[in-house]
């Protein structure tokens, strides 16, 4: 008896230390989640009991520089489906259930899990026919394509899953910190698989109408939320255009109205409504459980192109949050924040003029009988750029290309591409006065001296380095003994390879550069801005390879007239004009109000800058100027610029162009010119240039008789805004 208890007692006091132990581990382990763990798992447990919600943002406004809205968020609605009916696991589920209900309770219970998807996929192909049709509904509705809706569809599931991924990751490692091995992770739906995504953004009121019928049929899956979309209210101008100033063969006493409906839109853009991969790489959402409400997400609007694209990250807003207590509280909020809005110095009514003069409507832009263009048939249509700066602040007022967008056939013309900013041509003639004022800068060319024209540069070679009068159907003419202002008026080409042989090969590059030829130029214009539109120029491998084969010599003679290895964009030959015409003074070009760029002072001499203005002037004024006449043979011309009231200077180039096809079918033309026209305008009482006008024609000809009657419109066009009054 003794003995049992003993054995009793010793019992007890086992399960009294075995009790004491598990006491023990259960208050450690209580402190350890109240002390250590409390705060991270009080936030969890918190977490469990909100939802957050994200309010739309907008992008900034984008404006001319007169406050015409440009581009703009107007409210609309986004069409948002749940995640389940997105990755079809809704369809799934019904499949299941379809297979359970056909064989019933005890039989599905009974049966191997290999028996059961094998009944589930009988059901499983209607019910996948019949999510297809539900999305094909949705697109016919949301009036997008079935394709561009699946894009949609696979970024949302990649986002989300990408998401899941990551958080799943961050659960199991304190999973199994503190569980181990021994029990197994479950990965349970985070709060992105438990919501509506956006598949469709920015939908008018109609279709935001028709989507709310459409979620009663659908059991409600379908949710239609406030929202924004990107509008252009002064995309579409009508223009009336005056033919009475055309050149006199095309000239008619009337006005004909030239309607577009996609003025600046290769300026200003537009944006996308598909998020790339790219984007979301470049600033998530969401990375590792942190949110970015500035980050990209399906259904955010990207931009495409122009300043749309360039200044997207001005332009972009960051959403709101609002987090809110499963009880219905609120909790916290941040507010949206819109883009800033942007001024361009663009003026949209001359752009529109611009744009119209373009136009083949009005017919200059296509092949003329008295172009004289041998290569190309008459009605070709002919493709270039136009640039309107003012001098005084170097902002762009306008910029034209085509074929513009509209001209979506002319797949061989690209018409994607902003000629003004971003095509390179050799600059030909054009670059004369630079040449000149350089050249005087530099002592090698004293003003008061003359140098005589001979046609050929080179003693013992006279057919090449002519001057351009210098030829059989000129008569093999020169222009004989030439002070600067007349040879710059009568463009002789003898008189500036003189010139570019004194400042030697090295030195003109030099002075090409600070005019801004291989310059960037930060307009705000393109993602090219970043590292700048840059023109070319020889490179000091370049200039060596040349002195190394002996061809130094010419080589700079050509560059002195703008031919050889050297390109600009019409932007930079209209900064470089700019800069003349402002004694010296560069300012980089802008079309951002408020872009305002450091001035550099090229120290050029003003006596040059005067004899530069002078031929430019002359070059227009007097009747043996390669600017001032439209010519159609032996006795038959006319006056280039019929416009009145104005003071004019002036330069034609013509540089040579590439082989030319005019569609991919044809043969390659060769010998064909680019042609340029620079002119500087101002009220006729201004003794300074108050504007510059640059354009170009690719493969057109002769610079004064195709790019000359441009120009012209383009000055009847500032006249009519009133810039030149």
């Amino acid at each position: 008896m003794f003995k049992r208890l003993i054995l009793f007692y010793r019992r007890l006091i086992v399960l009294a230390l075995v009790c004491v132990v598990v006491l023990f581990a259960l208050v450690f382990q209580a402190g350890k989640l109240t002390l250590q763990e409390g705060e991270s798992r009080f936030a969890k447990a918190q977490g469990r009991l909100r939802s957050t919600r994200y309010l739309p943002t907008w992008r900034g406004k984008i404006l001319d520089r007169n406050g015409k809205v440009l581009a703009e968020d107007t409210a609309s609605y986004s069409v948002e489906i749940d995640w389940d009916v997105i990755t079809a696991d809704r369809a799934r589920e019904f499949a299941s259930e379809d297979a359970k209900v056909s064989i019933g309770k005890e039989r599905w219970q009974a049966i191997s899990p290999e028996e059961r998807q094998a009944y589930v996929d009988v059901f499983l192909q209607g019910r996948m026919s019949e999510l297809e049709e539900f999305w094909v509904t949705v697109a016919a509705t949301g009036n997008i394509d079935r394709k561009t809706l699946e894009h949609n569809l696979q970024l949302i599931r990649e986002e989300v899953e990408k998401t899941a991924k990551f958080v799943w990751e961050q659960q199991e490692k304190a999973h199994r910190k503190r569980y181990g091995e021994s029990v197994k992770f479950k990965q349970n739906p985070i709060r992105e698989q438990r919501e509506p995504h956006v598949v469709i953004p920015r939908v008018s009121d109609e279709v935001a109408i028709a989507f709310e019928l459409l979620s009663e049929r659908f059991d409600n899956v379908i949710h239609v939320e406030h929202s924004r979309q990107r509008d252009y209210p002064n995309r579409v101008h009508s223009v009336l255009l005056d033919k009475s100033t055309l050149p006199r063969p095309m000239r008619t006493f009337n006005v004909i109205e030239v309607v577009l409906d996609d003025v600046a839109q290769l300026i200003v853009g537009d944006v996308r409504e598909d998020v790339w991969k790219e984007d979301i790489q470049k600033r998530p959402f969401k990375t590792r459980g942190s949110v970015d409400l500035s980050g990209y997400r399906a259904g955010d609007e990207v931009g495409k192109r122009g300043v749309e694209k360039s200044l997207e990250d001005v332009l972009r807003g960051s959403r709101g949050q609002v987090v809110m207590h499963r009880s219905g509280d609120e909790l916290s909020r941040t507010p949206a924040q819109g883009g800033q809005d942007i001024q361009l110095t663009l003026d949209i009514d001359l752009q529109s003029r611009v744009e119209a003069s373009l136009s083949p409507e009005f017919g200059l832009m296509q092949v003329q009988e008295w172009h004289n263009n041998l290569k190309l048939p008459n009605g070709a249509p002919l493709r270039g750029a136009v640039v309107v700066l003012d001098i005084e602040t170097s902002e762009v007022l306008a910029m034209a290309s085509t074929p513009a967008l509209r001209d979506e056939e002319d797949v061989d013309g690209y018409p994607w591409l902003n000629r003004a900013a971003e095509g390179l041509y050799p600059p030909g003639s054009i670059i004369k006065p630079l040449v000149l004022a350089a050249a005087v800068t530099d002592d090698e060319f004293v003003p008061s001296d003359s140098i005589e024209c001979v046609g050929h540069y080179f003693k013992n070679v006279k057919d090449a380095a002519r001057c351009w009068i210098y030829r059989q159907k000129y008569n093999n003419q020169t222009h004989g003994k030439l002070k600067a202002v007349e040879a710059l008026a009568r463009s002789c080409n003898f008189f500036f390879y003189e010139l570019g042989t004194r400042l030697g090969f090295e030195k003109l590059i030099e002075w090409l550069q600070r005019f801004g030829m291989s310059q960037p130029l930060a307009s705000g214009l393109t993602k090219a801005d970043a590292s700048g539109i840059l023109g070319h120029l020889p490179s000091e491998q370049d200039v060596e390879m040349l002195r190394n084969r002996g061809e130094l010599a010419f080589a700079t003679v050509s560059i002195s007239i703008g031919q050889g290895a050297m390109t600009w964009s019409p932007l930079h030959a209209a900064s470089a004009y700019a800069t003349l015409a402002r004694g010296g003074i560069w300012i980089a070009p802008t079309l951002v109000k408020g872009l305002i760029h450091e001035p550099l002072d090229l120290r050029l001499d003003s006596e040059g800058v005067s004899l530069a203005l002078d031929g430019l002037h002359d070059s227009i004024a007097k009747q043996y100027g390669t600017g001032s006449r439209l010519r159609y043979g032996r006795g038959n011309d006319e006056s280039t610029f019929n416009i009145e009231g104005v003071r004019l200077w002036g330069k034609t180039g013509t540089a040579e162009a590439p082989p030319y096809r005019l569609n991919n079918e044809s043969e390659e033309i060769k010998g064909l010119d680019h042609s340029w026209f620079l002119v500087m305008a101002s009220p006729i009482n201004d003794v300074q240039p108050k504007f510059v006008v640059a354009v170009l024609v690719e493969h057109g000809g002769s610079g004064g008789r195709v790019a000359g009657p441009i120009a012209n419109q383009i000055l009847h066009a500032l006249q009519v805004e009133g810039y030149l009054d």
